[in-house]
């Protein structure tokens, strides 16, 4: 299984964050389709978050664990409200930025009527609805002042409030309506990139592994990044790894962004300098894409990272954690861009990492 169709695979999935568990029945079925072979266990967690555990080599005694994290919740929008002629009020779940709101297409999810608070990802448990957008005929205030995520209207289609209520309930998760577009250069845009993008390529780094690992590789697709990082501090807690990466999206070096504070699309990994990362371990990664001509970019986040490695870093004892990244452009929209070039790159990086475990520790 190549990184597109994985890629592709992975945006049909829902997993906004609190609802991870909406995403256990088609992972199950990537994973059988696709690596039944490659990994000794497979189970889901409390939070909803999946591990995926690749055994060291038999014969190798009291060997070394290392936990891969990319987290597995996208951001979303829950349900606050159902009103008359079928609208409905929303509120987030994680960064989602009011500009982008206004005409866009969602995916509500509805609920068993059995297991009031279970929602399923399948065609006939979720209706469509676009957010409302006021002509700029009939704005009352002057200039583009754009509304609020708390003053956005999702639009259903439903006249009646009653049958509505009937099928989607206060509580219900909204998602951006995905569609998977490849563009030129070897681009591919899709909601919900961050960060099922670094759960593929976590996935495709162990499978591209030519024999056993010579350590204990955890794979961790971690619940609730977007919302309070708990998931892959349980994970790490649990684990109690000897060194962590974590795997996560950054900002492409697009135009309005500053150099400073983003990474070039198409140019490889980013490697992350800060003060909620481990230096020796970062700067051994950093040699090592150097030694196997693996291509990276060097940034500083000086306070702290924005990814689970801010909390991985500081559980139980301390766990020493690096943070490798993959440029995305429109990060946190229904648009979001990567390089699958970047993407192949990442895998060969991460598969080194694994395979030069020992050294890094």
């Amino acid at each position: 299984m190549e990184i597109k169709e994985l890629l592709e695979r992975f945006s049909r999935i829902a997993s906004p964050s609190g609802y991870e568990y909406m995403a256990e029945p088609e992972l199950r079925e990537i994973i059988e389709d696709g690596f039944k072979d490659v990994f000794d266990e497979v189970y889901f967690d409390k939070f909803g978050g999946c591990r995926l555990v690749k055994k060291a080599a038999p014969g190798i005694e009291n060997p070394k664990k290392i936990m891969l994290d990319a987290h597995l919740d996208q951001i979303g929008l829950v349900l606050t409200e159902i009103l008359d002629g079928g609208f409905l009020r929303v509120k987030p779940l994680g960064g989602i930025d009011g500009n982008i709101l206004a005409a866009s297409e969602f995916y509500v999810y509805t609920y068993e009527e059995a297991e009031p608070f279970i929602f399923v990802n399948t065609p006939e448990r979720k209706i469509l609805a676009v957010a409302v957008s006021v002509p700029p005929h009939l704005k009352k205030t002057a200039g583009n002042n754009l509304p609020q995520i708390e003053d956005i209207y999702l639009d259903t289609g439903y006249n009646d409030k009653s049958e509505l209520e009937k099928i989607v309930r206060v509580g219900s998760p909204v998602v951006f309506k995905p569609d998977f577009v490849s563009l030129e250069n070897g681009l591919v845009s899709c909601a919900g990139m961050d960060d099922r993008l670094c759960a593929a390529i976590l996935m495709l780094a162990v499978k591209s592994l030519e024999a056993p690992p010579k350590t204990d590789v955890c794979v961790v697709l971690s619940a609730s990044e977007e919302t309070n990082l708990l998931g892959a501090a349980a994970a790490a807690f649990d684990i109690g790894p000897d060194f962590a990466v974590a795997l996560d999206v950054d900002f492409s070096r697009d135009p309005g962004i500053d150099a400073a504070e983003s990474i070039g699309t198409g140019k490889g990994a980013g490697i992350t300098y800060s003060a909620m990362t481990n230096i020796k371990l970062t700067k051994k990664i950093v040699e090592l894409a150097k030694t196997k001509k693996i291509p990276v970019q060097i940034n500083a986040t000086p306070k702290n990272t924005g990814t689970n490695a801010d909390i991985i870093q500081i559980t139980g004892e301390g766990i020493p954690c690096a943070v490798v990244s993959i440029p995305l452009k429109n990060m946190h929209t229904f648009n979001e861009i990567c390089s699958v070039k970047d993407a192949e790159s990442i895998i060969w990086l991460i598969r080194e990492i694994i395979e030069n475990a020992e050294g890094l520790v």
